[in-house]
């Protein structure tokens, strides 16, 4: 079994990649962390403020068959204080820059891989989203809501093509422990793929229907 994990250098994200490559699978990661070594891993080592198409074409075009494929990267650019600080004009075009990056990152290269990678219909694409997206408690890092949503736009328009399972994923119940990083991959792994394609879940596979108000 093949997988792709984008994002998954650190924390949550390792955690994900250790399990699967413990469990016999072979991970293909896109990260700017490098900590792991093992024999079914094949790691590309990338600079998410440099990243561009011409950077990963190679290494996406070399790969198999995907059983798996997980975004979990995320970026950030605009913070609250952006908004009312006077800036010099040189140093708003840099922001504007990193933003655009950003929105790269996030949302643009999601949609360039699953348009460039071999996936079959048995496949699960699943997005790590945000409950941001429906609850603005908090819109501090406005660009990385906004990101949020739009991924989720993406995932509900590629889950209606039907050529693999697309899903996102609520990040509440996510804890930083093997036992939650075993129940999130045998969860959206397990789940019946017409059940699960076009939807978000929690880790316990139940459908968050907070969504469905979009």
């Amino acid at each position: 079994m093949n997988a792709l994990l984008i994002g998954c250098g650190s924390k949550w994200g390792l955690g994900v990649l250790q399990y699967l490559l413990d469990t016999g699978w072979r991970v293909y990661s896109m990260s700017s962390s490098n900590s792991v070594e093992h024999e079914n891993l094949h790691q590309l080592d990338i600079d998410w403020n440099t990243l561009d198409q011409t950077q990963i074409q190679k290494y996406l075009s070399s790969l198999p068959n995907l059983d798996f494929v997980f975004f979990n990267q995320n970026g950030s650019a605009l913070s609250y204080g952006n908004f009312d600080q006077q800036l010099a004009l040189i140093d708003t075009w840099k922001l504007e820059k990193n933003w655009a990056q950003q929105y790269f990152v996030s949302v643009i290269l999601p949609y360039h891989i699953i348009k460039t990678v071999r996936l079959h219909k048995q496949t699960v694409v699943a997005w790590m989203l945000s409950t941001y997206i429906y609850k603005h408690s908090n819109i501090d890092h406005a660009d990385y809501i906004g990101n949020k949503y739009q991924n989720y736009l993406m995932m509900k328009n590629f889950s209606r093509t039907h050529d693999a399972c697309y899903c996102g994923i609520n990040p509440m119940e996510l804890q930083t422990n093997a036992t939650k990083t075993q129940q999130f991959v045998e969860t959206v792994l397990g789940m019946d793929k017409q059940q699960l394609n076009g939807n978000v879940i929690y880790l316990n596979g139940k459908v968050d229907n907070n969504f469905e108000m979009f």
